[in-house]
């Protein structure tokens, strides 16, 4: 069953709170100034009122703009400059693995991103031309230390929150300086986008992202 994951806006030094959404439900977001509100994901901090609800589907994932004034704004990061508008009390479809929903169409403001595994949708047979080199997955070797940081943020995360580049350094005796950079190279390796918004700690939160959708490394 695929996970869709949404995650806030985070405070400097402090990791951002996420919310796991199994298929077939749903998860809501957004601002409050009651503080009574039941929302799973709530955002703080006085950014401008708006509020939604994210559904997980089979092959694809809906956003509702449950505002009943403000529209919301859906960008794929690869494309932050031209965003999906959605009004007020209006349901969409989305098929894209990585996204931010904004209250305004500036890039870079403050977003919550939602993280979606690949979906194969059922397309008839196509013969594909044998020319056609598709481009493969980067080999990981299991003996370098950039896969046993890896391997520590992978198996840190299935029963707690994510780790900090300290606690992973402290665990394989390295400086929380050395995960930084091993983390940083794996980012690159696997050719993972930044997001709109770059909240603290999102580089670990995206590279766990790729590898739990494409199964590179076992978990317990």
């Amino acid at each position: 069953m695929s996970v869709l994951m949404i995650q806030g806006p985070a405070e400097r030094g402090r990791n951002p709170y996420r919310v796991d959404v199994s298929e077939g439900h749903s998860a809501t977001f957004g601002s409050c100034d009651c503080h009574s509100c039941d929302l799973d994901l709530r955002i703080t901090g006085g950014m401008t009122y708006f509020r939604g609800v994210v559904t997980s589907g089979p092959s694809v994932w809906w956003i509702t703009n449950a505002s009943e004034h403000d529209p919301l704004f859906v960008a794929d990061v690869d494309r932050p400059d031209d965003p999906v508008e959605i009004r007020p009390g209006v349901r969409l479809p989305f098929g894209l693995d990585m996204a931010t929903v904004s209250p305004t169409r500036e890039p870079g403001s403050a977003a919550v991103t939602v993280f979606a595994p690949m979906v194969e949708a059922a397309w008839p047979p196509v013969r594909h031309c044998p020319a056609i080199v598709r481009p493969r997955e980067p080999e990981l070797d299991p003996e370098a230390r950039y896969f046993a940081v890896l391997a520590e943020l992978c198996a840190a995360q299935v029963e707690g929150p994510m780790p900090t580049s300290a606690a992973i350094a402290a665990r394989l005796d390295l400086s929380p300086r050395a995960v930084d950079a091993h983390i940083d190279y794996l980012v690159k390796k696997f050719g993972i986008p930044a997001p709109a918004t770059r909240s603290t700690g999102w580089k670990r939160t995206a590279l766990l992202a790729h590898v739990r959708r494409r199964r590179l490394v076992a978990t317990p």
